[in-house]
This record gives structure tokens, sequence and C-alpha cells, in this order.
């Protein structure tokens, strides 16, 4: 989907009002808006610090399972009016739906954000796009659940197509289904690769939902900096352990604190052994796509075994090979990556899967002669 030059303008427009800023956007704020006196409590830490832009607080929570903690709903949108009231701080919160919509501009919400889980939705998204039209609230998207550029894309264009004049995006990680250190892969290259597509874009890192630890949200934050996006969002709440969702992935305020003097050059900067651990993490999360894919591979292999068994075809069929190994060859060289490695590597596979394959043959081969040969 592409969309005109003065759309793609409007798309790089900040949230705060300002194009090409020159200081990180700051989102701040606990998972879900619980009681008047947490979101007080957490508003009133965040406000001390002069580079907090936004508070932000789930109001409507799209949780997996019904017995989760909902949010609170339309009622706690009076408690984001007080904060601002009381602490001058501009609010945001997360719309799912239409009718979030519309509650959240009659309650004069400042900024509003778009879930992963609703952005995979693009009716869904086109809902809430014709809600949105001819108002001037500022819309972030977050990125969908699974690791598609078109999508995330496309529903940013369909916000700009509404004429929301400010529209940004959220990048909050991806789902994968494998055990990882992180709560959601980060998966840098397709913000990036967004950013291409959409020059100016307006950018913000999620660390909290990436990382699903806050023990990991130092590290990503500043991967998201080096990166140059646009700011972050961070999940701050003044008792973390006792938060009524995402316990885990939640700073405190003094910890947040921390981190904002770290990243913009209060405290000394930080070692390079942050910037390995990340990386490291994002390694082992390669690993894991790598051993699964080799696994599903190999697992094909024996099912072609059973088919060539069939059909009384040999293991080895040197033709197919051959165009196997090219083609890898060739996506190689394309990724940067040396053809001569990519055919080492592909070779052992196929000496793996020709081991397997000969292994199910001689299986078959077996159990056909035990069986015994009479009609009954």
């Amino acid at each position: 989907m592409e969309i005109s030059q003065q759309q793609n303008e409007s798309a790089g427009q900040s949230a705060s009002g300002r194009s090409n800023r020159k200081t990180p956007l700051i989102i701040a704020g606990p998972c879900s808006a619980e009681t008047p006196e947490q979101v007080m409590q957490a508003a009133s830490a965040l406000a001390l610090d002069h580079r907090v832009d936004y508070f932000r607080a789930g109001v409507w929570k799209p949780r997996t399972t019904p017995d989760s903690f909902q949010g609170i709903g339309t009622p706690a949108l009076q408690w984001l009016q007080e904060v601002r009231e009381k602490t001058g701080l501009k609010v945001t919160t997360e719309v799912g739906s239409p009718k979030h919509v519309e509650e959240a501009l009659k309650a004069g919400i400042d900024m509003l954000w778009i879930g992963a889980r609703t952005v995979s939705n693009p009716f869904v998204i086109q809902e809430i796009a014709d809600a949105l039209r001819g108002s001037d609230v500022p819309v972030l998207v977050k990125n969908p659940l699974s690791p598609d550029i078109d999508l995330w894309e496309g529903a940013i264009n369909r916000m700009v197509r509404a004429g929301i004049k400010e529209v940004g995006a959220i990048h909050r990680g991806f789902f994968w289904w494998g055990k990882s250190i992180m709560r959601n892969q980060p998966f840098w290259h397709i913000p990036l690769e967004l950013r291409r597509r959409m020059p100016g874009l307006l950018l913000i890192n999620d660390p909290s939902h990436i990382a699903g630890k806050r023990d990991l949200i130092s590290q990503l934050a500043h991967r998201a900096m080096e990166h140059d996006f646009s700011g972050l969002m961070v999940e701050v709440h003044p008792e973390p352990d006792n938060a009524w969702s995402d316990a885990a992935q939640q700073l405190t305020p003094r910890n947040f604190l921390s981190l904002m003097d770290e990243l913009f050059g209060i405290a000394p900067e930080s070692s390079h052994t942050t910037l390995l651990n990340e990386l490291r993490a994002e390694v082992d999360s390669m690993d894991e796509m790598l051993v699964w894919a080799l696994s599903v591979r190999m697992e094909l292999a024996g099912k072609i075994a059973e088919v060539k068994k069939e059909a009384g075809l040999n293991s080895l069929q040197t033709g197919r090979w051959q165009e196997v190994l090219e083609n890898v060859k060739t996506l190689g060289a394309r990724s940067g990556m040396d053809p001569v490695f990519v055919e080492k590597v592909y070779n052992y596979i196929h000496r793996q899967s020709l081991n397997l394959q000969n292994g199910v043959l001689k299986s078959n081969d077996a159990q056909t002669k035990k069986e015994p040969n009479f009609v009954l």
C-alpha cells in the first residue's frame, strides 16, 4: 500500500506536534490504571522528570484469557484527566474499538495508541480510523503480533487516509512461539525497514513489552537509541510487584529515572557489556529459530523418504539437490553471505538428510520382509 508525499509527511509528524524532534519523545506510566491512588502516585513521580512528555495508562486491556484483569474501563478516563490537571503531564491510553475512541475523545485524552492485537485485524483498524476521522488527536500504531511489516504499514496508512495529521509507530516486538529470554522478539530490521519506507516517521520503541522482564529494559532502550528511534514508551508502576497486569516488566519510578539518566548523559555511559548481553540474547533467539527450522526440515525429509519408497526412488536425487544448492547460494548472496559458507552448511545438512532418508528406506525394507506373505 502506498501513500502520497503529503500523507507520508503527515505520518512523520511528531505526536507532540513537532516534526523531526531533537529530543526523544518519552511516554511512561503503568501498564494498567488500577486505582485513582495508584495512577496519581505514578504520575506525580514521573512529573518530577522534565523528560517525560506523556503519562500512559491502559484503561481497556485486551487480555489473553477472560479471567485476567480487563481494565477499569471508561471510569478510569477521569483519573487520567485528573493527572493532567494536577501534574501538567499530557495523557495517553490504548483504544481497541470505535466505542473506545468515542469515550477517549469525549474525555479529551491527548494521544491514543492502538495495540498489537488490534492492529492484527484490518477490519477493526478501519473502523477505528473511521471513528477518528475529523479529530485532531495524535495516534500511535503498535506493530502487529506477527512480523508482518505490510500489515503494520497498512494500519498506519489507514490512519493517515482518515485525515489524522499526527501518526506514528510503536515497536513493541513480535510474537515468537519458542522459549526465549525476551517476551517478544525485537527483529530490529522490521521497524528500521518501516522507517525506510516512511521517511520521517515518528518511531517509538516499547522495551517493556519486548523484554517482559524489567532487568532487560535498559539493554533494549539503549539499543533503540543507537538505532536512532524517536523515543520510548516505558511501563512504570509505583509498586511493580503488586501490579494487576504485566508485573514483571514494569520499572519503579526510581529505576525509570536511573534509566533516563543513563540514556541521556547524566550518568556515565553504559559499558559495552550491556550491549553485548542484548546482542547475545538476540543470537540465542536466532539459534532457537535455526534449530526449529532444521528439525522441521528433517521431519519433511522423513516424509519425502516415505514417498520415495512408494515410488521406488533412491534417496539421492542429484538433479534436485543441485537445484536446492544453487537456490540457497543465491539467497545467501542476496543477504550478503559468502556462497562458499552457505554451500558448506547445506552440504552437511544434505548429508544428514540422506542419512535419515536411508534409515527410513532400510527400516521399511526390513519391515516388509518380516510381514507374512499370505492372504486371509
